[in-house]
């Protein structure tokens, strides 16, 4: 069939009037399904940024001797909503800009992005910071750092893999030991970085 044909049988399937009951039906549910997806999508944006401060605390707490984990710490970011959903938003969205540029923009959001993915330990670390603040002293700290977080980060590749061969149920295991050894990054930087 060409694509005529195929956008008639379509028009058929929906009842062949755009008002027909199958058709406003099949609307309506489009029209939902693509809200609660949107919104979904909106949600995760809003929480990515007091969700990772709260993971930011817990691992921290671990890094530094802090005992068990509380399971409460992982919404500790909701107690500074705005602060740490701008912090969150502006570590996305300003390596997003970047790599927007014609040619070079892959290059320059990806510098961006690991430029700034200690952010959200240094709000931690500094909670009164606006996120302007928190975003400098994170490429302080990555300042010729950059490439062996990366290599830190591309290290889990292959459990990663193999996680995901287990149904993805084993990458559940490898996501917390990606998280304490990005604060075990952190806390060495933080240690060393005498510009910090």
């Amino acid at each position: 069939m060409n694509n005529a044909e195929l956008r008639a049988r379509a028009r058929m399937n929906l009842g062949g009037s755009l008002f027909h009951s199958d058709w406003l039906t099949a609307l309506a549910v489009c029209l939902v399904g693509s809200i609660i997806v949107n919104a979904i999508s909106i949600l995760s944006i809003i929480l990515t940024g007091p969700v990772s401060f709260g993971l930011a605390v817990i691992f921290l707490k671990k890094v530094r001797g802090g005992g068990p984990i509380q399971f409460g710490d992982l919404f500790l970011g909701f107690d500074r909503f705005g602060e740490t959903l701008v912090v969150g938003l502006m570590q996305w969205l300003i390596p997003f800009l970047w790599s927007l540029i014609p040619i070079a923009g892959i290059y320059f959001g990806i510098k961006k992005y690991y430029s700034y993915a200690l952010a959200m330990y240094v709000k931690v670390d500094y909670p009164d910071a606006p996120w302007r603040e928190c975003l400098d002293r994170s490429n302080l700290l990555m300042e010729g750092f950059r490439w062996k977080l990366f290599c830190l980060q591309f290290s889990f590749v292959g459990w990663m893999i193999v996680g995901a061969l287990c149904c993805g149920v084993g990458t559940l295991w490898v996501t917390p030991y990606m998280n304490a050894s990005t604060a075990n990054f952190y806390e060495a930087r933080r240690m060393e970085g005498g510009a910090y």
